[in-house]
């Protein structure tokens, strides 16, 4: 029988030793390929699975977002090309004001001896704050009239909870009565001056005396007028609020804490003062008046002029 040469046996073996070696290295390859995988990079492990988070939104998602977006760019005239990267901005509710001509034809102040009359001249006042409040940003104004009508069922009764009703109504953040006053005790009086009556209710006392400062440091600066103050007055005959003040003497007011926003009454001037009187009688006074309480209200909501 004829034997193989010692070398191609060696040869045969050391081919088997080879290939095993090689089916060796790649398992062993793939073993510490699979522990790398599993292995996070330093910091990386939270950031790696934010990022999935982030990017997980749908193709639709991204685009829209995207294009929620806008910025500008140059082409090579070096003319502005709009480009779709507008940022939104979320909106916010305006403020919604309403504004109260005291009095009116019906339950009317009219005053010959003085030659003024009330509800025209808080009308007249009404309509310049308005229109001067509409010069701003973010705000909604409403009024309880706009003539001589009577927003309380049209009866002029004493009971004025019919313009506070409408204020609730329309979702009021602010009810505003605008008047002039009156010592009753006839011409000449020595009272002069404006000022503004406030809630004792704890919840909106102290930014409604902020808000009225505002208005009279408005009001004394640009009309020549006395600052007679931010007030309080009480009625213990009507009860008490929920937090154990007793209510408000005006019902303008009380009625407003119950129906859950705060109300205020400017008085601007005393009809029956010298002084205060002939500024009533003058129409750029009372223009200059409203002018002055928009600025106040719009200095303590930090509005803006519209563009």
């Amino acid at each position: 029988m004829e034997k193989k040469p010692k070398n191609g046996i060696r040869n045969i073996l050391l081919g088997v030793i080879g290939v095993l070696l090689l089916v060796l290295g790649i398992v062993i390859g793939l073993i510490i390929a699979g522990i790398l995988s599993d292995r996070p990079l330093i910091g990386g492990a939270q950031e790696s699975q934010e990022h999935v988070q982030i990017t997980g939104e749908t193709l639709e998602e991204s685009f829209e977002s995207e294009t929620d977006k806008m910025t500008d760019r140059q082409d090579d005239t070096g003319e502005t090309v709009a480009q779709e990267t507008r940022e939104s901005v979320p909106e916010t509710e305006p403020i919604r004001i309403v504004l109260d001509p005291g009095h009116d034809d019906y339950c009317s102040r009219n005053h010959p001896d003085l030659g003024v009359n009330e509800q025209d001249l808080n009308l007249k006042i009404a309509l310049a704050c308005r229109d001067e409040l509409e010069t701003y940003e973010g705000v909604e104004v409403f009024m309880t009239r706009e003539d001589g009508s009577c927003p309380d069922n049209g009866q002029g009764s004493d009971d004025v909870t019919g313009r506070t009703a409408y204020a609730g109504s329309v979702d009021a953040d602010l009810f505003v009565s605008l008047h002039n006053n009156a010592t009753g005790l006839g011409y000449p009086s020595e009272a002069n001056g404006a000022e503004v009556y406030i809630t004792v209710y704890s919840k909106f006392t102290d930014e409604s005396r902020k808000l009225g400062e505002s208005i009279l440091s408005e009001l004394t600066t640009q009309v020549d007028l006395a600052n007679r103050g931010v007030l309080t007055r009480v009625k213990a005959d009507k009860g008490y609020y929920d937090d154990g003040n007793t209510k408000d003497w005006y019902y303008l007011i009380s009625t407003c804490i119950d129906q859950g926003f705060p109300g205020i009454i400017i008085e601007h001037s005393f009809m029956d003062n010298p002084h205060d009187n002939a500024l009533l009688k003058d129409d750029s006074q009372l223009q200059a008046m409203g002018v002055a309480d928009a600025a106040g209200i719009a200095h303590y909501f930090g509005l803006e002029k519209k563009e």
